[in-house]
């Protein structure tokens, strides 16, 4: 026998409220009680209760709404992923709706909110904290999110990503294989897998060819131009590295500020291709992200997320490759 899928009626049964009053809390309304709403959230997540947020949108008129939310509106890697996204979004009949959060919990959950009163049928979300992070708006409200680029800690959630500890071994092993033997890395923040990863796999794959590598040799910026710039300092000022990977694109392009037009600097790997890198002299090594592979990916996992809500959630990691331009040519 096929159990009934519990219903509005149900989860206003077990909180206590009227219906109407879940309904207003489905949709993010700010004017409800807290406590009401605390009350409401809780009987969604005992009763189970799942909107059908691709129904509500075919309600609207047969086209439904998809939200891409990233940290960074600057960032060509979040661009270029938005742009792709609303392509293929077209062919399906989809529009997108795109919100930034600007690396911002704050910024972040009040963009939950209004994705849940504005009723998207699904979110391509690029999360700005790996265990911060609060998805329960959009899972109380029947949300499918899949996430892009970053993990979040224990989430039961869907990811596309690059394979980043992969990514990191390229970058040492492309750089070991030109001869380069004294090696730094600048990094993210520590709580960022991304690059958190990109660094392990890169350290890891220098201690297996043989090269001691010391914690020094990790710096630490903040993801920004202004950051790259400064840790590119640093190492310029100990003389002790003979080639630098950067772990995230505006980064990369502060550490190429930092030695451009100097004579006797470090080998440049950076992270993503963009269009400075093929433009700069010299041109600069890059471990590339497959920007497109990733974002149809995503795309098309939502669209089955959306479709089958109550399938097991799937992880899909996409291999980086180097292009090896000038900065990292063997040095006589």
């Amino acid at each position: 026998m096929v159990t009934p899928r519990p219903t509005i009626m149900d989860v206003a049964r077990a909180a206590g409220v009227s219906s109407a009053t879940v309904s207003r809390v489905m949709n993010g309304a700010s004017t409800v009680d807290k406590e009401l709403t605390r009350r409401v959230r809780a009987a969604v997540r005992s009763t189970g209760y799942v909107p059908n947020a691709m129904g509500r949108s075919l309600r609207r008129g047969g086209t439904s709404q998809i939200a891409v939310v990233a940290p960074d509106a600057e960032n060509p890697y979040f661009t270029q992923i938005i742009s792709e996204v609303e392509r293929i979004a077209r062919g399906r009949n989809h529009s997108v709706t795109v919100a930034h959060t600007e690396d911002d919990l704050e910024v972040e959950r009040e963009c939950f909110a209004q994705l849940v009163g504005r009723h998207v049928s699904g979110v391509l979300l690029v999360p700005v904290h790996s265990t911060l992070t609060d998805l329960t708006p959009l899972a109380d409200a029947g949300i499918p999110v899949v996430l892009v680029d970053r993990w979040i800690e224990g989430a039961n959630t869907d990811l596309v990503a690059t394979d980043n500890l992969d990514a990191g071994r390229q970058a040492a092993r492309h750089l070991h294989e030109r001869g380069f033997r004294r090696p730094a890395v600048i990094a993210g923040p520590t709580d960022l897998r991304t690059t958190e990863d990109r660094v392990a796999g890169y350290l890891t794959a220098w201690r297996e060819a043989g090269v001691d590598v010391d914690d020094p040799a990790v710096l630490r910026g903040d993801l920004h131009v202004e950051s790259g710039t400064a840790m590119m300092e640093q190492i310029l000022e100990g003389a002790a590295a003979d080639c630098v990977y950067v772990t995230n694109n505006r980064m990369s392009a502060g550490a190429f500020e930092a030695v451009r037009g100097k004579s006797k600097v470090p080998a440049l790997l950076a992270t993503d291709d963009d269009l400075w890198t093929r433009l700069v002299t010299p041109s600069i090594s890059v471990v590339h992200q497959p920007v497109r592979a990733t974002s149809r990916a995503a795309a098309r996992m939502l669209g089955q997320r959306m479709a089958n809500p109550d399938e097991d959630p799937s992880t899909t990691l996409l291999r980086s490759r180097i292009i090896e331009r000038e900065s990292t040519q063997p040095r006589s």
